[in-house]
């Protein structure tokens, strides 16, 4: 009978001190959020390589199925376009229809000088491979075109 008590009270006091641990899922997947996110920073770093090898489509990264001088000029370009002071991502959604799985993230660029705000800028990024998010598609009309600059709030 003594054993049993001492079962019981180890038992019991063993589920005491568990604990739960409650993991918040975060607003965004983070792959692709952070191919938006890792691409911001290599753009105003203007780190081509790092830009090259998160560009591309379903046949893999830019920078390795693209002729190297093509690559590099047209990552300089998107370079000097995306140059900003902070960014925001403010939005995240599935493309529908899309040939291979895609999301687009709407962000806002606070442009050098920390005055004019570019708002929702697309960034749409593929599932190229099953670990390997690559942007694919870039709003940059919204950034070289006036009428879609205004001055921060």
């Amino acid at each position: 009978m003594k054993r049993l008590t001492i079962w019981c009270v180890l038992l019991m006091s063993a589920g005491a001190c568990t604990s739960q641990t409650v993991v918040r899922q975060p607003e965004f997947p983070v792959a692709p959020a952070l191919t938006v996110e890792r691409f911001l920073q290599a753009a105003n770093s203007r780190d081509l390589n790092t830009m090259s090898r998160l560009f591309g489509d379903q046949d893999g990264p830019f920078g390795d199925t693209r002729n190297r001088v093509t690559v590099e000029l047209r990552m300089d370009a998107l370079s000097e376009i995306l140059r900003h002071d902070d960014y925001d991502i403010i939005s995240e959604r599935r493309v529908a229809g899309a040939e291979f799985p895609s999301t687009r993230f709407g962000v806002d660029l606070l442009l050098p000088g920390g005055v004019t705000m570019v708002r929702d800028v697309g960034f749409t990024v593929l599932l190229e491979s099953p670990n390997r998010w690559l942007v694919h598609v870039i709003e940059v009309d919204k950034v070289t075109l006036t009428e879609n600059v205004g001055r921060r709030n």
